[in-house]
């Protein structure tokens, strides 16, 4: 909620001005090698048109994103950010579908592959993503698991930033009665593990985490599994100490490559509720509850710059 009588000139929703403030370390990098890119990013957020809306029934004010432009660039922070905001809402409307129709539970795992060097890190990710789908085929694998979404995260490695540690988060929805021995459809992390390094093809047992995923309490088990999957791919890399050459030759080997994959019921049910695509598409993506009770009164309008309280968005005149 917010008030449009505030004292300061800025906005109140802090989260734009730090995500933006992120960028600048990315586009540091840009301007050596990438004009294109470093004007795009610069440009990224850097103007914010909101609504002002007030609720006919308690007379309180809430802004609503309307317009501003996105760069969209995989290292965008500021895009990064509405990206995973973007990509939980979808998720936690796709699992309430799916819920409201299946009996169902959630498993959050994550596979490993050795830390490449970033110059292989294509080839890398080509692997993963041929054995993922290589697994996934399986006769074990399509008994157990009824869909998946899948996320891949490339952190450079903390003590040498000349290797990447490529690995895939997944979040999978498996029948109610996966964890009823009698039905052999549970797999246990060492089977896992063997699955996956055969879909590899490698000669070591590559690490695979597997986390069963439970509310506590009154917690929303659907919240919960969003939540542990949309928190680590779409989260802001810290390259700053990766020099200029690294970053494009990162920027190179990433080309054309997509972090987020969906298969089995949650494809089936994202086409159901025809969403938008979750990296690319619109990444405003926002709104009101109980719209119709809501009016709009006013347009406000924020430039992210450098003025008396440093760098931040500040309100324009209209």
């Amino acid at each position: 909620m917010c008030n449009d009588t505030k004292k300061l000139p800025i906005l109140e929703e802090v989260e734009f001005q730090e995500h933006k403030i992120l960028t600048l370390d990315i586009i540091d990098k840009y301007q050596y090698f990438n004009n294109k890119k470093t004007i795009s990013m610069t440009d990224c957020g850097q103007r914010l048109q909101f609504g002002l809306y007030e609720n006919i029934q308690t007379l309180e004010h809430q802004k609503k994103l309307e317009e501003m432009y996105t760069c969209k660039d995989r290292f965008c922070s500021f895009c990064n950010w509405r990206r995973a905001r973007k990509l939980g809402i979808q998720s936690y409307e796709v699992l309430k579908a799916i819920e409201s129709e299946n009996k169902v539970r959630y498993i959050f795992a994550t596979f490993t592959v050795k830390n490449c060097l970033i110059t292989d890190l294509s080839s890398t990710i080509k692997l993963m993503n041929k054995s993922f789908a290589k697994m996934i085929e399986t006769k074990r694998f399509k008994g157990s698991i009824l869909g998946f979404m899948r996320a891949l995260e490339i952190p450079p490695q903390k003590n040498n930033n000349e290797y990447i540690h490529p690995h895939f988060h997944c979040l999978f929805v498996v029948p109610s009665k996966y964890f009823d021995t009698k039905h052999n459809l549970y797999i246990k992390q060492d089977e896992f593990i063997q699955m996956w390094q055969k879909a590899l093809k490698v000669d070591y047992a590559p690490s695979v985490d597997i986390r069963i995923i439970k509310a506590k309490g009154e917690a929303d088990p659907i919240a919960k599994a969003v939540a542990e999957t949309v928190k680590y791919p779409l989260k802001t890399m810290d390259l700053k100490s990766m020099s200029v050459e690294l970053f494009k030759e990162l920027v190179l080997q990433m080309k054309s490559k997509r972090a987020l994959a969906f298969g089995g019921i949650f494809k089936d049910y994202r086409k159901k509720l025809v969403l938008d695509d979750a990296e690319q598409g619109d990444l405003i993506y926002d709104g009101l509850e109980n719209e119709v009770i809501w009016k709009r009164i006013k347009t406000l309008l924020y430039e992210f710059k450098n003025g008396d309280y440093g760098l931040q968005y500040y309100e324009k005149t209209i």
